[in-house]
C-alpha cells in the first residue's frame, strides 16, 4: 500500500493498494455514531446512528492520522510507504541544542522543568502537528511556556495563539506565563494579550501570544488566525467541538498544531480519531501513577460511601421499572428518576452535609447538574450550619469571583468551596486542597480523572488528597440476579477508573 502527501500537505492520498488492503483501510476509518436523540425518541423516524467517515471517495486521509495509517498497516501486515514522510518530522530538529538552552534559560529560576517536561516538549519540536497527554497536576501550563520562549528565541515564530476552555484560566494562564518569566530572572520581550467574553476586541497587533476561550475564538474571522505561527490548545480533548474545529482549521499558517489534555479519548475511537484529524497523533505520554511515584503529585486516597436510604416500597417501584424488557425500558427516563429521588431525599442531603461539615482542612464539593439546585442547597446548609468560610461557583458565577475563592482556599484554612463539576473539574489547581467530595453521579473517565487532578499539586504538609464518592444503592430485596439501579452502575465505573489508576480505594456501605 502506497500514499503520498498532497501539495497542501494536508491529506494522505492513496496512491497504490490491493483491493483488501483499501477495503480494510476504509472499514477502519469509518466509525459509527450512535444518534442519541433518535433512540431516545422512540416514535423518531430517523437513523438510530450513522457513519463519519476519515477517507474520503478520493481516497484522502486526513495527515494527523498517519500515525492511525502505520498502526493499521502493521496490524495486518501491509507492506506501507509513504512518499514525502519527511514532512511529517522536522528533520532539523536538534535536541541537544533545545536541551541547552533549557538549562541555561532557567539556570536561576527556583522552578526547573523536570525531565518529563523537557522530553515532552522536545517530542513537540520534532513533530510540530501533535498531541500529548499530560497527566493533571503535570505542568502543561510550563510545557506551553517552555515551547512558546523557545520558538520565539529561536525566531521560528512571532505569534502563538494559546487556547484554553473557559475565561477563569485565559488570566491564570497568562500570569504563570510573566511568573516562569520572571522565576528565570528575565524581564519579558514579549507582549501578551486575553480574548474571552466579549473582551480583546481591539486587539494588540503586536502581542506575541494571544490567550483565548474556545468559544471566543470561533468568533473571530479567517483573517484574524492568519497572524498566528503556533497554535496550543490546552484540554485537547475538546477538539471534537466545533469551536474548536474552527480555530484550528482557519489557523491555517500555523507551523505548530499543538494539543495537550490530562485526558485522551481512548484509542480507536471516533473522539480519537477526530482529535488526531485536527492535531495530529499522541506521541508522549505521562500517566497519574508515573508523577505520583516520582513525587511529583500528591497521592490520592478514595472513600467511597455507599448509601442506603430508601424504603423498601420505593426501591420495589424502582426495581419493576428496571427489570422489563429492553424494549419497553427507557434507560435515560430511568436515570433521570433516580437522579430527582438523590436530588429530593432529605435524609441524603442531611448526611452528605454533616459528612462535609466535620472534615478537616480545606475541601472542595462537587456536585453535577445547576438545574436542580441540589448544590445550591448543600452550599446553604453548610454555610448556616458551620462555622468554616463557603462558596459557591457555577457557570454564572463571575471569573474575578471564582479566582478570589480559589485565592481565599490558597490562603487560609476550613474553606469549603462548592462547585459544579463542569466549572471546577477542569485545569483549575489548588494547592491548599486536602479533600474533594463528589455529591453526584457521573460515569466520565475523563471528568473522574479532572475531578482527581483538582488537589494532587504538590504543597508542603499535604501528605495525601482524599477522595470521598458518595453512592446510591437502591437494590430490591435479594434478588440474586437483579438489575443494579443505574447511579449504581455509575458508582462502579467510577471505582473501576479509581483501581486502574492504581489509586487505593475502599467503599463502606451505610444505611440511613
Amino acid at each position: 500500500m502506497k500514499l503520498k502527501i498532497d501539495d497542501s500537505r494536508k491529506f494522505l492520498v492513496v496512491v497504490e493498494s490491493t483491493q483488501t488492503e483499501y477495503e480494510q483501510l476504509e472499514h477502519s476509518f469509518t466509525k459509527k455514531v450512535v444518534n442519541w436523540a433518535a433512540i431516545r425518541d422512540r416514535s423518531s423516524t430517523r437513523p438510530k446512528s450513522f457513519d463519519t467517515k476519515f477517507i474520503d471517495r478520493y481516497g484522502r486521509i486526513p495527515i494527523g492520522l498517519w500515525s492511525e495509517v502505520q498502526k493499521l498497516a502493521k496490524h495486518f501486515f501491509f507492506q506501507l510507504e509513504i512518499d514525502g514522510v519527511e514532512h511529517l518530522f522536522d528533520k532539523d530538529y536538534d535536541e541537544s541544542e533545545f536541551i541547552e538552552w533549557v538549562n541555561t534559560y532557567f539556570e536561576e529560576s527556583e522552578k526547573q522543568p523536570r525531565d518529563y517536561q523537557i522530553e515532552g516538549v522536545s517530542r513537540i519540536l520534532k513533530y510540530r502537528f501533535c498531541t500529548e497527554e499530560i497527566s493533571t497536576s503535570g505542568g502543561k501550563t510550563l510545557m506551553a511556556f517552555l515551547l512558546f520562549r523557545y520558538l520565539l528565541d529561536k525566531g521560528l515564530i512571532k505569534r502563538m495563539l494559546y487556547v484554553v476552555p473557559n475565561i477563569s484560566l485565559v488570566t491564570q494562564t497568562e500570569e504563570e506565563f510573566y511568573e516562569y518569566e520572571e522565576d528565570c530572572g528575565k524581564k519579558p520581550i514579549w507582549k501578551s494579550q486575553c480574548v474571552f467574553g466579549g473582551k480583546g476586541k481591539n486587539e494588540d497587533l503586536e502581542a506575541n501570544i494571544v490567550f483565548g476561550t474556545f468559544q471566543s475564538l470561533s468568533k473571530k474571522d479567517i483573517d484574524y488566525f492568519a497572524k498566528f505561527d503556533a497554535v496550543f490548545i490546552d484540554e485537547t480533548h475538546h477538539a471534537r467541538c466545533s469551536s474548536i474545529k474552527n480555530v484550528i482549521v482557519k489557523s491555517y499558517n500555523s507551523k505548530y498544531n499543538v494539543g495537550m489534555t490530562g485526558t485522551l479519548p481512548p484509542e480507536g475511537s471516533l473522539d480519537s480519531f477526530t482529535v488526531q484529524s485536527y492535531l495530529g497523533p499522541c506521541v508522549y505520554v505521562v500517566k497519574s501513577a508515573d508523577l505520583i511515584a516520582s513525587n511529583f503529585a500528591t497521592p490520592v486516597k478514595v472513600v467511597g460511601i455507599e448509601l442506603d436510604y430508601l424504603n423498601e416500597d420505593v426501591k420495589k417501584k424502582l426495581y419493576d421499572l428496571r427489570n422489563v424488557s429492553a424494549t419497553e425500558k427507557d434507560g435515560v427516563k430511568l436515570l433521570n428518576l433516580e437522579k430527582d429521588i438523590v436530588r429530593e431525599n432529605r435524609k441524603r442531603l442531611l448526611y452528605v452535609c454533616d459528612t462535609i461539615a466535620k472534615s478537616t482542612k480545606n475541601s472542595l464539593v462537587l456536585f453535577s447538574d445547576i438545574k436542580n439546585d441540589y448544590g445550591r442547597n448543600i452550599f446553604n446548609y453548610l454555610k448556616e450550619n458551620t462555622d468554616k468560610t463557603v462558596y459557591y461557583i457555577d457557570g454564572g458565577t463571575k471569573a474575578e469571583n471564582r479566582d478570589y475563592f480559589k485565592k481565599q482556599m490558597e490562603e487560609n484554612e476550613g474553606v469549603i468551596i462548592v462547585a459544579s463539576i463542569g466549572v471546577f473539574s477542569e485545569g483549575i489547581n489548588v494547592l491548599n486542597l486536602h479533600n474533594i467530595f463528589i455529591v453526584e453521579s457521573s460515569k466520565s473517565e475523563y471528568q473522574v480523572r479532572q475531578m482527581l487532578g483538582r488537589g494532587m499539586r504538590l504543597m508542603e504538609g499535604k501528605e495525601v488528597i482524599t477522595v470521598i464518592d458518595f453512592s446510591d444503592n437502591f437494590e430490591y430485596g435479594s434478588h440474586k440476579y437483579q438489575k443494579v439501579n443505574y447511579l449504581m452502575r455509575h458508582a462502579k465505573e467510577r471505582e473501576r477508573i479509581y483501581k486502574d489508576k492504581g489509586f487505593p480505594y475502599k467503599r463502606y456501605k451505610v444505611k440511613l
